[in-house]
This record gives C-alpha cells, structure tokens and sequence, in this order.
C-alpha cells in the first residue's frame, strides 16, 4: 500500500519539475527574444516604469494625485479598523471587569 504512495508522490514530483524547467525556459527564452528589460507597471496608469521606483508609479503628475488621494484613504481605513478592533476590545475588557466584580 504505501508502496503505491511513494510512486505516485514520486512521479508527481518528477512532473512538477519537468514543467516548472519548461515554464522558466520558455519565460526566459522569449523575454531574450523580444527584448524587454525587467521592470515593474505603475500601479494607476500600468505604464512599465523601471524596477527600483518608489512608490511604483511613472512620473505622471496625474498618476502622483491618484496615488496620494489613495494611501489617505488606505491610512485612514486603517487607523479606522484598528480604532474599531481597540473599542470592541475594550468594551469586551470591561464588560469581563463588570461581570468579575459583579
């Protein structure tokens, strides 16, 4: 029985590597081919912009705006959550310090 489980896990391995070889030879093969650099996209406009800017964004004044308007309201959302985490934690804290003392 367990047999039969080695060879299975045996050939699922020898095939999970022939086809991750063929899928990196054939990335690497055709970005040679064509010519094109390693970058990354801007993440409002997905204009290839190059690998070490930060924030990953062209330099597009319109793409600047979007991006800032965007961190507000993620900080925001953020600092919302963990104000509502916080609440709801200490209300729970005084309600366990309510039914303790009561």
């Amino acid at each position: 029985m367990s047999s039969r489980k080695e060879t299975i896990l045996k050939a699922a391995k020898r095939t999970a590597k022939q086809a991750h070889a063929a899928a990196s030879k054939k990335v690497q093969k055709s970005r040679v081919s064509i010519g094109i650099d390693p970058h990354r996209h801007c993440s409002v406009c997905w204009k290839p912009i190059p690998l070490d800017s930060e924030p990953a964004i062209c330099s597009s004044v319109e793409c600047s705006t979007i991006f800032e308007r965007r961190e507000k309201s993620r900080r925001r959302f953020s600092f919302v959550m963990y104000l509502g985490i916080a609440i709801f934690v200490g209300m729970l804290g005084i309600q366990i310090f309510i039914g303790a003392t009561g």
